[in-house]
């Protein structure tokens, strides 16, 4: 039987939970979702009047009366960072308890193994915080996502052929004064996408950057498998005996599917390539349908595997929406099971769903622990 702290504990949990995903409502609706009294009711939203995660915001209609004032919640009461490390980027974000970006920054920073490089991730930081305005109080704690296969003790690499850096967690934790945690770089831009599309348990995350990585998520969780690799899919096999992929075999889904066979041909720039299609550039068009064919393969063969929608992210994935109805033609075609290819989805974050999903791992830890 619950104890009377555990239930004025659940009852608080629960005032909240609604406040958090209504956005408005009023006190006498809240008492009705719930079936608590009104007393209890305005116990519970003073205190969290006092903690300052609800606030006043506005007033309701009425018909007739006094106008009931709408109870929202502070999505400002708190905030987390999230920092992607890769190959020759650091990317910093700021976001509130809504997930929403306050501030964001990309900076082109090769990776290296060495205090030099981890002071930076300090600065950027302080950085972050500084253009936010917020304070160090305000912070719950920093996500790092990262291109590496984490262990499932959270700290300990398992594979990391792009950084190195097998200690990088207590090598970085020295240089970070928040609570802090490490996160695999898809299935961080994998929880984003799952965080904001709330109505989908189950999804496939195909993330399109630099390298090609993913996340399954299932029943609203990511699927990390046995052994913690679940959602390498740059390294199912497209081509046997095909083109030489950084993990040392040939014929990987990354080596067709990489960012990189995109922006190889503007200098590194991918946006530009993408402004050159769209100008018509006789080459990159042509790059462009080539690299579609690949992705459609690799595509049907998880919609086979899974069958789920999958959503397109990471550097590529923020410019696919123009072109989903001709990529979605192309898996229609292949797939042995009538569809139109409307599971193919596009992502939600266009940049930096990695960061912002770090990040959020805090958000949602502080929203189920009050």
């Amino acid at each position: 039987m619950a104890s009377a702290m555990e239930i004025k504990q659940k009852n608080r949990k629960n005032v909240l939970r609604i406040i958090y995903e209504e956005k408005k409502i009023s006190k006498a609706e809240i008492s009705k979702r719930l079936g608590l009294s009104m007393p209890t009711i305005a116990q519970n939203l003073s205190e969290l009047f006092d903690k300052e995660l609800i606030c006043i915001n506005g007033t309701f209609d009425s018909t007739g009366g006094r106008k009931a004032k709408a109870i929202g919640f502070n999505a400002d009461a708190r905030y987390a960072i999230g920092i992607d490390i890769t190959k020759n980027h650091i990317s910093g974000v700021l976001i509130n308890l809504y997930g929403e970006i306050i501030y964001s920054v990309r900076l082109r920073y090769r990776f290296e193994e060495s205090d030099v490089y981890y002071k930076e991730i300090q600065k950027l930081i302080f950085h972050v915080m500084e253009k936010g305005q917020v304070g160090a109080t305000s912070i719950l704690g920093v996500g790092v996502s990262i291109p590496s296969i984490i262990a499932e003790d959270g700290k300990s690499l398992t594979y990391s052929p792009i950084i190195g850096a097998m200690n990088i967690y207590e090598d970085l934790k020295k240089y970070i004064d928040f609570p802090y945690k490490i996160i695999n770089d898809s299935n961080s831009g994998g929880y984003a996408e799952l965080w904001h599309a709330k109505k989908i348990k189950n999804m496939i995350y195909l993330s399109l950057s630099n390298s090609i990585g993913g996340a399954v998520l299932m029943n609203n969780e990511i699927y990390y498998g046995d052994r913690m690799h679940s959602g390498e899919f740059g390294h199912m096999t497209l081509e046997i005996n095909g083109r030489q992929c950084y993990c040392g075999k040939k014929g990987c889904v990354d080596a067709y599917c990489n960012a990189q066979n995109l922006s190889n041909l503007t200098d590194g720039d991918l946006g530009k390539f993408f402004e050159l299609v769209e100008a018509g550039d006789e080459r990159c068009v042509k790059e462009l349908q080539q690299y579609m064919l690949y992705l459609a393969v690799t595509i049907n063969n998880l919609y086979n595997i899974l069958d789920c929608d999958v959503i397109l992210g990471g550097y590529v994935g923020g410019y696919m929406e123009k072109y989903l109805d001709e990529l979605r033609r192309m898996v229609s075609q292949r797939c042995t099971f009538a569809t139109d290819g409307s599971f193919i989805k596009p992502c939600f974050f266009k940049h930096e769903s990695s960061a912002v999903g770090a990040a959020l791992y805090f958000v949602d830890k502080f929203i189920e622990e009050i």
